[in-house]
């Protein structure tokens, strides 16, 4: 599965550069999102979204582009 570059726009509406690891399928699997100069990896979706300072339920669902 290979990291792709793309944009990630959580359910609140906000959006950041990324790092989207995608299977054949295009499904998403993981991802790390730039914050602040620094990357935030999706691991645990509570965990995730606290170290973003948001609560799960701003952050899911989530959409995403992927960089061509």
């Amino acid at each position: 599965m290979p990291w792709k570059k793309g944009k990630v726009t959580f359910d609140d509406g906000s959006t950041y550069n990324a790092d989207l690891l995608v299977k054949d399928n295009g499904e998403v699997w993981n991802m790390k999102v730039y914050k602040d100069d620094g990357v935030v990896e999706e691991l645990d979706a509570r965990e995730f979204a606290s170290r973003l300072g948001k609560s799960a339920e701003s952050v899911y669902p989530f959409t995403y582009t992927i960089e061509s």
